[in-house]
């Protein structure tokens, strides 16, 4: 049986890598974005660079999103203590309350395929097993299965 951080490197692609321009928001605090992941592959920077990234969530494009958070959730699998905040970062973002968070986790749930959400799904319910369950671990969970509903009707 494959390894969660392989079943993840299978559902998303590391071809094409999006345009920095279009995957990082147009703002004046992401030089570092641009300098750690922007123009690579999502399965290139190292954990600590995607450490570094965890305002991403909020600084990369959805498109941004959808393509690099396959490396963030491979980094917390890979290494949880350099990872740090990552999961939570995660977490998160992916049950924001704001209407930004909502309209955001929306549209990237209109990206993802269904074999996406299911290991987006599968990697929440094993942070949730090596952890505990609290409302954003919830609501992210929730997200998800709101994606996973949306392809089924």
């Amino acid at each position: 049986m494959k390894s969660l951080a392989d079943r993840i490197r299978d559902a998303f692609p590391t071809n094409p890598v999006p345009l920095a321009d279009s995957a990082v928001e147009d703002t004046y605090c992401v030089e570092h974005l641009h300098e750690l992941l922007a123009g690579k592959a999502w399965d290139v920077p190292t954990v600590y660079e995607y450490r570094c990234c965890d305002d991403g969530f909020s600084l990369l494009t959805v498109l941004g999103l959808h393509y690099y958070l396959p490396g963030y959730l491979v980094a917390e699998l890979t290494d949880p203590e350099t990872a740090d905040v990552i999961a939570e970062s995660v977490t998160f973002a992916f049950a924001g309350r704001s209407q930004f968070s909502q309209d955001r986790m929306r549209l990237l749930g209109l990206e993802m395929t269904v074999p996406q959400c299911v290991v987006i799904r599968d990697w929440l319910l094993y942070y949730e097993s090596e952890t505990c369950s609290d409302k954003h671990l919830r609501g992210s969970l929730a997200t998800v299965a709101s994606w996973l509903d949306s392809r089924n009707n």
